[in-house]
């Protein structure tokens, strides 16, 4: 294997294949790539759906259940109590590989009969609409969301206390609208803000209290746009602003907005990082193109991860070394390859699904402390080495050896998963691909049965029984009776939008997942940013964007 450019199988886009790469794969014994990484990324994120949820019957029991799983998905779900105890063993379905059929094939037949969880949901308390979460207590509608209380939309999200719509958030207390933001304090319609309380409208403000319309700043306490006032201009001001109205909302959203226009940002979000390219990235070492990590050592194309080393390819969760082409597994995994959902010691596994604590699977779902299995079937060690070597080379003829599952066999639709966020596709492109497709139910989709008032005050508290219709999409959503107790008691005007397009607004403040080469604005010095060319906003390298803090 040589370092060389290679057409992209799915975009036909070039990408380079480099000399570090060469190495990495041929220690991990895979072929180089036949997809770029942003292909490679989205057929890892189309395994994993965090915030389509229905209303079905387990499998098992026949209750009803909340699930990421369709009703009439051709997939065998299990609620997840049932779905973690031992009434049920994955070895029952092993099947003996076929030599007459692609792995693929088989592989996918496996995935439809091993029961799936309904939800990832781990050791939550009244928290059953939540998904990818764990511990979680009093919570609604979060997703990727660990050790939170008392909170609703919230993606993702780690310990916090009575939060409501934000993303990114963490070790925070009665924040609202806010993305990026850590330890902080009553915060609302802020990003990348830390360790501060009573911000409004506020962009990249470290230890500030009590500010409105500012950005770059630390340490200031009743500054609006960026300059010093006294309490009580401070207070007349924001009274002045009527954000307990969804007028006064919108008409605050365009003045920050116009504001943050001039404001210098930062060319890339890294702290404590060493030889890295990326965004959002803490404590890495030689972390190449990875996004909203820490803690990683000699990793590349990496997003959503921690604690990762000598790895590539890896979306969600992390802590492990030496794996490739892995998707939302955790907890310390090593040599591991084109594996989802996988977690707890897996060891040395091998397009795996749902498995816990395995050493040497190939192939296998739902299997827990299993070993020398393949297609969930128990083998001798010899055996299991020199089948696993026959179906490599069987693999590496169909053209299936060293690709992720395809997203073709994804137990969603491709319009249910993250990959739709993040590379979006019509239904007509995904179905040209071969992808499955949900079309909309026209039941989700009525006109409001009754118009929002403008002020939180004049919101009944009946007004949880009202059909709302999403402005942005159509959809229908229902206020729940915390949650509009929260938007009382903390004067916020209720949403006329859906959680989904709620949170699409919020991740459309965080810049995408490409790095280009630019000029810092001011010193002119070259400089690798996520800030497209047309940004309106300056765009400084760190030296001088230090400088400018203030």
């Amino acid at each position: 294997m040589t370092p060389q450019t290679k057409n992209c199988k799915n975009c036909q886009s070039p990408f380079a294949v480099e000399e570090d790469d060469v190495k990495f794969y041929e220690k991990m014994q895979v072929p180089a790539p036949t997809h770029c990484w942003n292909c490679r990324q989205a057929r890892r994120l189309a395994v994993r759906n965090d915030t389509t949820l229905y209303q079905r019957k387990c499998d098992a029991t026949k209750e009803d259940m909340i699930s990421m799983y369709a009703p009439d998905s051709e997939y065998t779900v299990y609620e997840q109590e049932y779905w973690w105890s031992d009434k049920w063993n994955a070895k029952d379905y092993a099947k003996d590989y076929d030599p007459a059929k692609s792995f693929f094939e088989q592989f996918d037949a496996l995935k439809k009969e091993v029961p799936r969880n309904s939800l990832i949901s781990i050791a939550g308390e009244n928290s059953h609409f939540a998904n990818y979460a764990l511990r979680n207590k009093n919570c609604y509608l979060i997703h990727t969301a660990d050790h939170n209380e008392d909170s609703f939309y919230l993606r993702p999200a780690d310990r916090n206390f009575r939060c409501c719509d934000c993303a990114y958030t963490y070790d925070s207390t009665q924040c609202y609208e806010c993305t990026d933001c850590h330890g902080c304090t009553r915060c609302k319609h802020s990003q990348k803000i830390q360790n501060a309380s009573e911000l409004l409208f506020c962009y990249n403000t470290k230890s500030c209290h009590d500010c409105i319309f500012c950005a770059n700043i630390s340490n200031k306490q009743y500054w609006i746009f960026n300059k010093q006032h006294t309490q009580e201009q401070y207070e007349k001001f924001k009274k002045e602003l009527a954000l307990d109205t969804t007028t006064g909302i919108k008409e605050a959203t365009k003045k920050y907005q116009e504001f943050l226009k001039t404001q210098p940002r930062k060319h890339l979000e890294t702290l404590k990082c060493e030889d890295s390219i990326g965004d959002y990235l803490k404590s890495c070492k030689n972390a190449k193109y990875c996004f909203d990590c820490y803690d990683l050592h000699d990793v590349k194309y990496g997003c959503n991860i921690f604690k990762v080393k000598d790895s590539y390819d890896w979306n969600f969760i992390g802590n492990g070394e030496l794996c490739y082409e892995m998707s939302s597994s955790a907890h310390e995994l090593f040599n591991c390859r084109f594996s989802s959902n996988c977690w707890d010691g897996n060891k040395d596994i091998t397009y795996c699904d749902f498995c816990l604590g395995c050493d040497n699977c190939f192939g296998c779902i739902g299997m827990r402390k299993a070993k020398y299995c393949i297609l969930n079937k128990q083998y001798e060690q010899e055996e299991y080495e020199k089948l696993t070597t026959q179906i490599i080379e069987k693999m590496t003829q169909d053209g299936e050896w060293g690709e992720f599952p395809p997203i073709s066999i994804s137990p969603f639709a491709y319009n249910e998963t993250v990959a739709q966020e993040y590379f979006p596709l019509t239904k007509e492109q995904a179905t040209e691909k071969g992808y499955k497709w949900k079309d909309k139910e026209e039941k989700d989709y009525q006109p409001q049965s009754k118009e929002t008032p403008d002020a939180i005050k004049d919101i009944p508290a009946n007004f949880t029984e009202e059909l709302l219709a999403c402005e942005a999409c159509g959809k229908n959503f229902k206020l729940v009776e915390q949650e509009l107790k929260y938007y009382k008691e903390f004067g916020i005007p209720v949403p006329h939008n859906c959680f989904n397009c709620r949170h699409a607004a919020r991740e459309a403040l965080r810049n995408k997942r490409i790095i280009y080469q630019k000029e810092c604005d001011k010193c002119k010095a070259k400089t690798q940013t996520s800030y497209t060319p047309e940004s309106e906003a300056p765009v400084y390298c760190e030296k001088c964007y230090l400088e400018v803090l203030d």
